[in-house]
């Protein structure tokens, strides 16, 4: 669902990016009170992680009927992990890196962190929660309602995000409204099973091996629980395994064929009507600063440590100015 330069209207892009910058400038206020703790620096490796996981996820695709393929979206996982606001910031980062590559537009990352992180994480989280709540008068595991609730909200939120996806290509004249809205929503009624079974697994190995990393639990119990980062004392064995297995699993998906190189869904649509030819020549003012990178691997294994590095970076300044400023605060009473 990367959509790339060239394709949207200046009008559609000029909004999108307004709306984006908004909502990140909120989430830098309004992320939860877990940013602002003493020790709250000990997270920052596990969102490095996270960012590289949701990298690796949306550089490979996996294979859909119908000649086309897809990949994880992330929103709602995010979301459901850090909060919906920290889902945007977080979602916004990882696409920046894939820009650099081709995978989406630069002068289009506004657009595609609307769709990605704002539906996909907003929307996709409330209905997590509503779920959860549901799912609450049950005598259902914890971890089993969330991980349940995270596959409906992630099949759901990556449904509606190509909706809007389809509204912005007809509005900018890409594909007719009544042939972009209809295309777009039917490829990702199939692409959305992989975004809900990747995410419910993701929830359900957090909640199996880390579960404190889950930090929105005490909203979605509707009731009070102190984040203990105590916990997070050895980060390196859990990020070595964690980047480890999953360049293992690009390094094998494409070895054995299982990753798809079929056009995923936007691209399916744009080639089933306008061509092969129309998608190649869209105009962008910028060349990917990594487009020479012609080996999958290479690109895989570059892509996921720029992700670390720039998500440890931007969450560090992050959270550093937000423990500031609520110290001054503390100390203005």
């Amino acid at each position: 669902m990367h959509i790339p330069d060239g394709l949207l209207n200046p009008a559609t892009l000029i909004i999108l990016w307004i709306v984006a910058i908004i909502v990140m400038i909120l989430g830098y206020f309004k992320m939860g009170k877990i940013f602002e703790k003493e020790d709250s620096e000990k997270l920052i490796p596990y969102i490095g992680v996270l960012a590289a996981t949701i990298f690796a996820f949306q550089f490979v695709n996996y294979p859909v009927p119908g000649g086309t393929s897809g990949h994880l979206i992330g929103g709602t996982l995010v979301a459901v992990i850090l909060g919906p606001w920290a889902s945007v910031i977080i979602l916004f980062l990882v696409l920046v890196v894939q820009s650099l590559f081709g995978d989406g537009g630069i002068l289009a990352l506004g657009a595609n962190t609307f769709n990605m992180g704002i539906i996909g994480g907003f929307v996709g989280f409330y209905i997590v929660v509503f779920l959860v709540k549901i799912l609450n008068k049950t005598s259902i595991k914890k971890e089993m309602k969330v991980t349940i609730a995270t596959a409906i909200g992630s099949y759901i939120a990556i449904i509606l995000a190509s909706f809007m996806c389809g509204i912005e290509l007809g509005l900018s004249g890409a594909i007719p409204l009544g042939i972009a809205i209809p295309a777009m929503v039917y490829w990702h009624v199939l692409i959305g099973i992989g975004e809900a079974i990747i995410s419910a697994l993701i929830v359900f190995y957090i909640y199996r091996v880390k579960p404190d990393l889950i930090t929105t639990d005490s909203y979605m119990e509707n009731k009070v629980i102190l984040f203990n980062l105590t916990k997070y004392k050895k980060p390196i064995i859990s990020i070595v395994v964690v980047v480890g297995g999953l360049l293992l699993m690009i390094a094998v998906g494409f070895t054995i064929g299982f990753l798809s190189d079929a056009p995923d869904g936007l691209e399916r649509v744009l080639i089933d009507q306008n061509g092969e030819s129309w998608l190649e020549n869209l105009v962008s003012p910028w060349i990917p600063l990594f487009s020479w990178i012609t080996s999958d691997y290479g690109a895989a294994i570059l892509g996921i440590v720029l992700s670390v590095t720039l998500m440890s970076s931007a969450f560090y300044l992050i959270i550093r100015y937000k423990k500031k400023h609520s110290i001054n605060i503390t100390n203005e009473k």
